[in-house]
């Protein structure tokens, strides 16, 4: 066989050979293409995030003028609705697009969303900036939770080791890439917002580009159909009753908000509301499937007790795009030799420590006796150094609450333990998911997982109609800590009866 032949896989290898090959890093080519997918992704969303929060409270005629409270609202509810509409992109991987679509299609919309915040606005409309972050939203769901559903159908549900190792590849990835843009984007952003825009546009088409060059030649008939396919002529139906769903909520928002009958926190409190009803009917409706075996349901109680705790870990990456964020930009000293670093390039820290040590937890998850940790301890060690991380910034803002604006160093030590709970909570908990998702339903239960985003943003925008200011916000920190230490506690003690319904 040719050097050129072993750099391909045929469409028609079998599933087998897909599983078996070796070709990148010891893993399928696939992992390489969908982890080069994840950089592009992580870079498309790390130029938003080092800018966005920022572009919404800078005063207008650079930003948009909203109080902070609200600019953390409002970055929060574009989180819920992303972690909802995930959902019906789910949906569509599944039963209309197959994944590898559903990835190219998705980026394609994601870029175009990201273009059209790319265009200075010619007037300061508040309409204006919702229909442009609503084009935005229209990414992920088209996209779902497809590359991570994807990346575990490259294993066997019995090859634990490369897959948990492989999501660990999807995590370095996504650190690589939060390095380059907070720092470029962050700076630019410091004098034209809607350069950094541009450049999240750029990578979310590579993104897409990246899959539709890959697909046949990695991935062979993996993730090309629909794993349950509608049946013939329920497409049309949906499809024409989705769109006058659609245009009946459209009309009526417009309508609510032209005639002034709900503003802008009335908005929020309908997200908030949603973000919890949603997942619930979601998860309802996924556990009612008449197809699932015994086997698929005992599997279904672990999953919950994890989904439960997850959801806390996912708060605290809420708040680091809103309320960390805005105690960068207030209360921190951000002056090194003379040179004022931007608030948006300041999470570069965070994703160089997160680089220096996925490497480590590759190693340790492939190639030692680690690999053998039970994952509920895997996962609570992860819990547990959260919550450390939230414990290190309740000593200044509390304990030292008149010293601001504070050291770097603080933020420094939180960042590095955060950095050490993503290898353990990430990529163990969508591995955790792979293992124990019915085969027909792979995407959906990895969406499920990723409805943890959505709740966790809808509790942070009830905690917000509290947390208002940045004096306010920094008490978030030592109730973070706590109710983290006690899901810890919980864990631990239950972890050999998890493990069980898990096996």
């Amino acid at each position: 066989m040719s050097k050129k032949e072993r750099n391909f896989i045929s469409k028609d290898a079998t599933i087998e050979e897909i599983r078996s090959d070796k070709g990148f890093l010891g893993h399928p080519k696939g992992v390489g293409a969908l982890a080069f997918g994840n950089f592009f992704n992580s870079a498309a969303w790390g130029a938003f995030y080092a800018i966005m929060i920022f572009y919404l409270y800078t005063p207008y005629t650079h930003g948009l003028g909203f109080p902070e409270g609200t600019a953390a609202q409002m970055i929060t509810a574009m989180g819920a609705c992303n972690g909802l509409f995930v959902i019906m992109g789910s949906w569509l991987a599944d039963r209309v697009l197959g994944m590898r679509k559903s990835l190219i299609i998705g980026n394609i919309v994601k870029g175009t969303g990201f273009l059209l915040l790319a265009i200075p606005p010619v007037s300061l409309i508040q309409g204006r900036i919702f229909a442009i972050i609503a084009l935005f939203l229209l990414a992920l769901p088209i996209m779902g939770a497809s590359n991570a559903s994807l990346t575990g159908q490259l294993y066997s549900k019995q090859d634990n080791g490369r897959r948990d190792a492989a999501f660990t590849i999807h995590q370095f990835a996504n650190t690589i890439a939060g390095i380059i843009t907070p720092i470029i984007v962050g700076q630019i952003g410091m004098s034209n917002f809607h350069i950094g825009f541009g450049i999240a546009a750029f990578f979310a088409f590579l993104y897409g580009a990246v899959i539709f060059i890959t697909q046949h030649k990695f991935f062979g008939y993996l993730g090309e159909n629909p794993v349950k396919p509608l049946p013939k002529g329920a497409l049309k139906k949906i499809g024409l009753r989705a769109f006058v769903i659609t245009v009946i909520v459209g009309v009526l928002i417009f309508g609510l908000i032209y005639g002034k009958l709900i503003g802008l926190q009335g908005f929020l409190n309908v997200i908030t509301s949603a973000t919890f009803i949603i997942p619930i009917l979601f998860l309802t409706n996924l556990f009612k499937q008449t197809d699932l075996t015994d086997a698929d349901r005992r599997h279904m109680k672990p999953f919950m007790k994890l989904f439960c705790a997850q959801i806390l870990i996912a708060l605290g990456g809420t708040l680091l795009t809103s309320a960390i964020a805005i105690f960068i930009d207030q209360k921190i000293n951000r002056e090194i030799l003379g040179f004022e670093i931007a608030p948006g390039s300041v999470p570069t820290i965070y994703t160089v420590l997160g680089l220096i040590i996925a490497p480590i937890f590759v190693y340790l998850w492939t190639n030692t006796k680690a690999q053998n940790i039970p994952i509920v301890k895997k996962y609570a060690c992860g819990i547990f150094t959260t919550s450390v991380a939230f414990g290190v910034l309740t000593i200044p803002t509390i304990f030292l609450a008149g010293s601001a604006p504070y050291s770097m160093w603080w933020l420094v030590i939180y960042y590095v333990f955060m950095a050490l709970s993503d290898q353990l909570v990430w990529p163990i908990g969508s591995s955790m998911v792979s293992k124990l998702a019915p085969d027909a339903y792979e995407t959906q239960m990895q969406t499920a997982w990723g409805q943890t985003a959505a709740i966790s943003n809808g509790i942070a925008l009830v905690l917000f109609n509290f947390f208002k200011t940045p004096d306010q916000q920094v008490y978030l920190f030592p109730i973070m800590a706590v109710v983290l230490l006690l899901t810890v506690i919980y864990l631990l003690v239950n972890a050999k009866k998890i493990e069980a319904e898990m096996n």
